[in-house]
């Protein structure tokens, strides 16, 4: 266990972190943070279960392979795909995974198969199952972002155990702050609180998309989530599913996703060297800025949760080189 305290820049925060195996807890007076250290990608996950995984990977192969790149060449077949094709995800999914299922083989979502089988009973084979064991392929589809309501199970999974008496309990009031790409794991964080009935409120840093974007996909996820566990639930957590679960706010410095300003590599150095957080400039800095910016405020305790990205930062090192220079 590794204890360390110190102030950050403007922010005046008092840190204290515990470094575990399963995660990093960081308190302060008024924000905690939690970073998961155990985030399998998905070809890595799909290797060590042997299952072959096909990964489309938006843009051009870059002349060296680092950091998500290369790790995904590694365990996975790699297929890089134009921006403006990459632009109709769902098509490009789909036409891919025909391609690999040929003419034998099965094409399905992960939420069709969860729908399925939830709607069917344990007890019971639905035709896709019956499906699934006469096809010699089977292609499973995974949405960008884990985009299914399969993935928010393993949110949902998350905000038990840290509702748990020895964490954070369920009684006091928090407010929860994640960075959002496609926005799935804040939804989840949303559903995963109503279920429980937890007093904690989920706000989520806009990063790739409008805010009708986002709210159009939070409704997607919640109908879908209701679709295939209704069984699982009781009328007080259907009621509770409803959108408007996720507080969507701009980033405090808006830019096209993706792209870093200067200076916020600098940033997420110094924040690197005084707290031993590693920060990425294009996902979890906007979330850190919001909570450390309400963390100020004599509010509710607040909570960030770290979504990784360290891998990103070599990418970005190639495409900002000047960003890096450290003299």
């Amino acid at each position: 266990m590794v204890i360390r305290r110190g102030n950050w820049m403007h922010y005046s925060l008092s840190w204290k972190i515990v470094l575990s195996q399963m995660l990093s807890h960081v308190e302060g007076a008024k924000v905690r943070m939690l970073q998961l250290l155990v985030r399998h990608a998905t070809a890595v996950s799909c290797a060590e279960r042997g299952l072959k995984s096909h990964l489309l990977l938006r843009g051009e192969q870059p002349s060296t392979l680092t950091g998500y790149n290369l790790i995904s060449t590694l365990y996975g077949n790699v297929s890089y795909v134009p921006r403006s094709l990459y632009a109709r995800r769902e098509e490009m999914l789909l036409k891919h995974a025909h391609i690999v299922a040929g003419n034998d083989g099965l094409v399905f979502s992960l939420s069709d198969l969860e729908a399925s089988l939830f709607s069917h009973g344990c007890g019971e084979h639905s035709s896709h199952v019956d499906s699934l064991t006469k096809r010699s392929k089977k292609i499973a589809i995974i949405n960008e972002g884990a985009g299914d309501a399969a993935a928010l199970l393993g949110v949902v999974r998350l905000v038990e155990y840290l509702s748990r008496d020895h964490l954070f309990g369920k009684d006091q009031q928090l407010k929860i702050i994640i960075d959002a790409g496609t926005g799935t794991t804040a939804v989840g964080l949303g559903i995963g609180a109503v279920c429980l009935g937890l007093p904690w409120d989920v706000t989520a840093v806009m990063l790739a998309d409008t805010i009708d974007g986002y709210r159009k996909k939070e409704e997607s996820l919640i109908s879908e989530f209701r679709r295939c566990f209704t069984l699982h639930l009781d009328e007080q957590m259907l009621t509770g599913l409803e959108p408007g679960l996720v507080h969507w706010v701009e980033r405090s410095s808006p830019r096209k996703f993706g792209n870093i300003l200067k200076g916020e590599v600098e940033i997420c150095r110094k924040i690197a060297q005084e707290t031993g957080i590693l920060l990425d400039p294009v996902y979890t800095l906007a979330a850190w800025e919001l909570a450390t910016q309400l963390g100020q405020e004599k509010c509710a305790k607040v909570v960030m949760l770290h979504t990784g990205g360290t891998l990103g930062m070599f990418g970005l090192a190639q495409r900002y080189k000047s960003y890096f220079e450290i003299c």
